[in-house]
């Protein structure tokens, strides 16, 4: 079966932006914090740049190219160098069928032959 590219929507490049920008201020106020945070200082700022990787497009091509590949039977390959693109594509060929139990639809065009 060959494999199908996913093609970034406007939505997502939006949902991108907005994830960014919690990101970034997630991560200046665990800065500003930084001696009130004291031993939890490293997890928060671990959950803050993890955030901000979220918010990176490719990321969310990761993520969805992941699902694809699992709903086609595709076998697991990260062909990439960058990191935002490797987690996603990670998280969403792992988490693809408990994606589709909660209701996730991916659309036709990418499942078809």
């Amino acid at each position: 079966m060959n494999r199908k590219m996913y093609k970034m929507t406007t939505k997502d490049l939006n949902k991108c932006q907005r994830e960014l920008r919690y990101g970034t201020a997630e991560m200046e106020r665990v800065e500003a914090n930084k001696s009130k945070l004291g031993r939890k200082y490293g997890l928060r700022k671990r959950d803050a740049a993890r955030r901000l990787l979220k918010g990176s497009p490719e990321y969310v091509r990761g993520l969805w190219q992941g699902r694809i590949d699992a709903a086609r039977g595709l076998n697991y390959s990260e062909e990439r160098l960058e990191s935002a693109y490797n987690m996603g594509y990670h998280t969403g060929y792992i988490n693809y069928a408990s994606n589709i139990h909660g209701g996730l639809v991916i659309p036709t065009e990418y499942l078809e032959a």
